[in-house]
């Protein structure tokens, strides 16, 4: 069985295990950086190695008999090249969001990344918008090939929309600019005296915390907000069972850093909460405004309100986006068929079938 090397920014639930761990036909070694990038300890196992501790790739290479470097971020690409050049290992880097922009980059990143496109064999785009991000930065075309994430649909079943009357709103993401929970927080606001009973839930730790605490305080949101941190992956899909609506307000942020599709936007629609999200990156790859959800305009309070709105008062639209989105999810993004695409690409540069 051919052997992957993977490098990723961190071990954790949230950093895509399954593509590292679970890739018919492949067996797999996953390095990360240094030790302190080990965060979840449970996923600790004697094929987790540290590329700070390897110092020579070439016999690091041969002594774990690798067939393939896999970089999961444009970064960590640059960082394989010198493994690339001493043994002449195919590598396959996954461009995921950020690394396709020059959002708080490191001087020189930019000639790095055309260094990647000329030397590396593969790029993963995580979407059609990141294709076309580093295509115009140099990255040829024929080595482009766009790999959607999976859902796991298995833990994330469906089940028609709430029609009980509740209100009840959700957002999930890391809490930084580019999310946009400060934009559903002021466009929750100015719903909240039409909506008494309505309740907005953002789940989320990061930079913004204390941010996003006191913005509430301002907005005097009361008891009808609440802010969840440190929420158990596997917990997310029993909050997302108490919802009515999904929410993803994700934006440019100042820096100009980007999503590329919200992993949470596929799980919610797996899940059948109708969701609103907004025209933003590679989010209209996965939700046709009026089909499988609402889209609008991003970083716009106004109109963010009135879609809320909209879509609480008129709930007769919600099996039917539901439905479309589930099937979306089914056909484009289930994490089974992803996985198989994934083999399937690498076979393309090991001779494979």
């Amino acid at each position: 069985m051919p052997k992957v090397m993977h490098l990723n920014l961190r071990v954790d639930p949230t950093q895509y295990i399954p593509q590292i761990r679970d890739i018919p036909g492949y067996d797999y070694i996953h390095l990360v950086r240094q030790p302190k990038y080990m965060i979840n300890l449970p996923l600790l196992n004697g094929q987790v190695h540290y590329l700070s501790e390897i110092f020579s790739p070439k016999e690091y290479v041969r002594k774990n008999k690798i067939d393939l470097l896999h970089a999961h971020h444009g970064q960590l690409g640059q960082l394989l090249l010198p493994f690339k050049e001493e043994t002449s290992l195919p590598l396959v880097t996954s461009i995921r969001g950020r690394d396709a922009t020059l959002a708080n980059q490191p001087v020189g990143y930019l000639d790095g990344m055309k260094l990647l496109f000329d030397q590396g064999e593969r790029f993963f785009p995580v979407c059609q918008y990141l294709a076309q991000q580093i295509n115009m930065w140099g990255c040829p075309a024929e080595k482009i090939r766009v790999l959607y994430g999976g859902v796991d649909l298995d833990l994330f079943p469906y089940r028609a929309p709430n029609q009980n009357g509740t209100q009840n709103i959700i957002s999930i993401g890391r809490l930084v600019e580019k999310k946009g929970h400060h934009i559903l927080m002021q466009s929750f606001k100015k719903i909240q005296a039409k909506f008494p009973k309505a309740t907005l839930t953002i789940i989320g730790g990061g930079e913004l915390e204390e941010y996003l605490k006191s913005l509430a305080s301002q907005l005097n949101l009361g008891t009808s907000f609440r802010l969840l941190n440190r929420v158990p992956k596997a917990m997310i899909p029993e909050l997302m069972g108490q919802a009515d609506l999904f929410c993803a307000p994700s934006l440019t942020a100042s820096t100009g850093d980007v999503e590329g599709i919200p992993n949470t936007i596929k799980e919610a629609m797996a899940t059948g909460i109708p969701v609103l999200a907004t025209n933003h990156a590679g989010i209209p790859e996965i939700i046709n405004h009026n089909q499988e959800g609402i889209l609008v305009r991003e970083n716009d309070i106004d109109h963010l309100a009135q879609a809320l709105e909209y879509m609480l008062l008129d709930r007769s639209s919600w099996d039917r986006f539901s439905l479309s989105a589930r099937q979306k999810v089914e056909q484009n993004f289930d994490q089974n068929k992803q996985l198989l695409l994934q083999s399937k690409y690498y076979d393309e540069l090991l001779g494979g079938s």
